[in-house]
């Protein structure tokens, strides 16, 4: 990335991706669901860091 354009470029870039698209933990997830309205939430299915989960307004 360096090449590209700079060092800087090159640490923006990556602290983006480390904010952007760093996973959240299930329960930071849900209340984010409850905070914006929603009412009924449930975890359908959760194995390791994965997890499906439903919710309706």
């Amino acid at each position: 990335m360096t090449k590209l354009q700079n060092e800087a470029y090159r640490d923006h870039v990556f602290a983006y991706v480390e904010h952007e698209d760093t996973p959240r933990s299930l329960v930071y997830q849900l209340e984010l669901l409850a905070k914006v309205g929603f009412k009924d939430i449930d975890i359908l299915h959760k194995n390791l860091c994965f997890a499906s989960f439903v919710a309706f307004k």
